[in-house]
C-alpha cells in the first residue's frame, strides 16, 4: 500500500507564527514604508525561517513562500506591462526563474556530475595523497588541496565534502591506520585529518564564486546595490587572503589537534594501489578535463574582458552542452541531478522576494534608518561591527544560504549608506558569508556530515572553531582588506 511522504508539519509552527504576527501588525507599521513593502517583508521573514526550521526541503519551503506572495497580492504570476509603453510595472514570479546565478549554478551541477561519474574527482584525490602524504601534516595540507580543486569542479560544498573528501578521509584513517569513529584510536590520524577536511571546505568556498549556493546568493544581492561580481574577479579578490590561510590553518589544527601518527608513509602506498587499480585516464576523464579547463579559460576571459558572448551563464550550458555532446553525459545524467533543479527553484525564488523588499522600498526605509542612528561613526568601524555580527550570527542558523539571504542585503545597505566602500563592503561580507561555518557542528552541510562521523567531539568542534574563527576573521578582515586595496576593489 502506498504510504504518505514524510513531511515535518511542526517545522511549520514558527515561520506561519511569525508571518502571521507581523503580518497583523502591518497597521502599525514605522512610518515611511507602504503596507506592500511590510507585508512582503513578513512573508520574506517567514520563508527565511522556514529555511531554518525545514518543515520541507529548501526548494519545497521557498514554493510555499512563493504561493503566498502570490495569494496575497504582492506579485502577480506574470509580468504586468504597461500597454502604452511596453514597459513592465509589476514583475511576475514566473519571471524569477530567468535568474542567470541561479541557471549557471544549475548547469555546474551538472558539470560536476560529470567529475563524479568519470572518476575525476578520485583521481585529483589519490594523486594529491600520493605527492604530499607522508607525514600526518602532508595529508592534512593534501586534503587542503584536494578541497581547493574540487571548489572549482563542483559547486556544493556538501557534494564536495561528501561525494569525494569524506571517502578519502575514512578510507585513509580506517583502512590505512586503523583509526577508527567513537573510539580512543580515533586521535590516531582520523580526528585530524576529519577537522583539518572541514576546514579544507571553506577554504574552497571563499576561493570560487561558484563554491557554494550562498556565494552565488551574495553576487545576486550585490548586483541589486550595483556591484557586480564575476567569476574572475572574486577569484583574483580570493586568492591572496585564502592563500594565506591555506598555508596556516591545517598547521594551527595540527598543533591545538594533534594526531598521534606523524609519519604516513602508508597514506602514500595506499594512494598508489588506488590509482594503480583506476588505471590510465580514461577517454570520458581527458574530455572531462579538457571541457573543465575550457570553461575555467571562458570565465576568466568573460571577467576581464566583458565580452558579451562569454557569459558566465553561457559558458556553463556550452560545457554542458559539450559533454552531452561527447557522450560523458546523457540527458538522463542532467535530468537526475536533483541538486541543481533544486537550487534553481528556491535561489530564484529568494532573489525574487529579495527584489520585492528593494522595489516596495523596504531595504532603503532600513539602511536609511540605520544611517540615521550611526552618524557620527566611521565607516571602518560600522563595517567592522557588521562583519562581526555576519559572523557571529551564524550560531543561530543551520544554513548559509538562509542566514546571507536575511541579512547580507540589509547590512550592505547599511554600510554603504555609512560611507563604507561598495566594493570593499560587498566583498568582506561576502566572505565572511563563507568563513562564519566555523562556529558550530550544525553551520552549513559539511559541518553536518563531518561533526557527525564520531572523531571529533561537539566540545572540541566548537572549541577550536572559536579558536579558528577568530584566525579567519583578521585573515581576511585585514590581509584581504589591504590585498583589496592594492587590486583597486576600493
Amino acid at each position: 500500500m502506498k504510504t504518505l511522504e514524510k513531511v515535518n508539519y511542526k517545522g511549520f509552527i514558527w515561520p506561519l507564527v511569525v508571518g502571521i504576527v507581523l503580518w497583523c501588525i502591518t497597521p502599525w507599521r514605522p512610518s515611511g514604508l507602504t503596507p506592500q513593502a511590510w507585508e512582503m517583508f513578513a512573508v520574506f521573514v517567514a520563508t527565511i525561517v522556514g529555511c531554518i526550521t525545514k518543515p520541507l526541503p529548501i526548494g519545497g519551503t521557498t514554493l510555499v513562500g512563493l504561493v503566498f506572495t502570490v495569494l496575497l497580492g504582492l506579485a502577480p504570476m506574470k509580468d504586468v506591462v504597461n500597454p502604452k509603453t511596453g514597459v513592465v510595472v509589476n514583475q511576475g514570479v514566473l519571471s524569477s526563474f530567468g535568474n542567470s546565478a541561479a541557471w549557471l549554478i544549475a548547469m555546474a551541477f551538472i558539470m560536476a556530475h560529470g567529475i563524479s561519474k568519470t572518476g575525476l574527482g578520485n583521481r585529483i584525490a589519490y594523486i594529491m595523497i600520493q605527492k604530499f602524504g607522508k607525514k600526518s601534516l602532508g595529508i592534512g595540507y593534501a586534503i587542503t588541496g584536494l578541497e581547493l580543486i574540487l571548489g572549482a569542479l563542483i559547486p556544493s560544498n556538501s557534494a564536495r565534502t561528501g561525494g569525494v573528501v569524506w571517502p578519502v578521509v575514512q578510507s585513509i584513517s580506517e583502512e590505512g591506520y586503523h583509526s577508527e569513529p567513537h573510539s580512543p584510536s580515533r586521535k590516531k590520524i582520523g580526528a585530524y585529518i576529519d577537522f583539518t577536511a572541514f576546514h579544507a571546505n571553506i577554504l574552497s568556498t571563499a576561493l570560487f564564486i561558484t563554491g557554494a549556493a550562498p556565494n552565488m546568493v551574495a553576487q545576486q544581492l550585490a548586483a541589486q546595490k550595483g556591484y557586480q561580481m564575476t567569476w574572475a574577479g572574486w577569484f583574483f579578490t580570493a586568492v591572496v587572503p585564502v592563500a594565506v590561510a591555506t598555508l596556516i590553518i591545517p598547521y594551527v589544527i595540527y598543533k591545538i589537534y594533534p594526531p598521534e601518527i606523524t609519519e604516513t608513509p602508508d597514506a602514500k602506498k595506499w594512494a598508489e594501489d588506488k590509482l594503480e587499480a583506476m588505471g590510465p585516464m580514461s577517454v570520458p576523464e581527458k574530455i572531462m578535463t579538457a571541457v573543465f579547463c575550457l570553461s575555467i579559460i571562458l570565465w576568466v576571459l568573460s571577467g576581464f574582458f566583458k565580452i558579451p558572448q562569454l557569459d558566465a551563464t553561457f559558458v556553463a550550458f556550452l560545457a554542458v552542452a559539450l559533454l552531452l555532446i561527447t557522450g560523458v553525459l546523457t540527458m538522463k545524467d542532467a535530468l537526475a541531478e536533483t541538486g541543481a533543479w533544486n537550487i534553481l527553484i528556491w535561489l530564484s525564488i529568494l532573489m525574487f522576494m529579495a527584489g520585492k523588499l528593494i522595489s516596495y522600498g523596504f531595504i532603503g526605509w532600513f539602511s536609511k534608518l540605520v544611517q540615521n542612528g550611526l552618524q557620527g561613526i566611521s565607516w571602518g568601524l560600522v563595517l567592522g561591527a557588521l562583519v562581526l555580527l555576519m559572523f557571529y550570527t551564524h550560531y543561530f542558523f543551520a544554513s548559509g544560504t538562509a542566514h546571507m539571504t536575511a541579512l547580507y542585503l540589509p547590512f550592505l545597505s547599511v554600510a554603504v549608506a555609512t560611507g563604507a566602500p561598495l566594493g570593499l563592503s560587498a566583498m568582506l561580507l561576502a566572505f565572511t558569508g563563507a568563513i562564519n561555518a566555523s562556529t558550530t557542528h550544525y553551520a552549513n552541510g559539511p559541518a553536518s556530515i563531518l561533526a557527525t562521523t564520531g572523531y571529533v567531539t561537539q566540545k572540541e568542534w566548537w572549541k577550536m572553531n572559536f579558536v579558528l574563527g577568530l584566525i579567519y576573521l583578521a585573515i581576511f578582515g585585514f590581509i584581504g582588506t589591504a590585498w583589496m586595496k592594492i587590486i583597486g576593489v576600493w
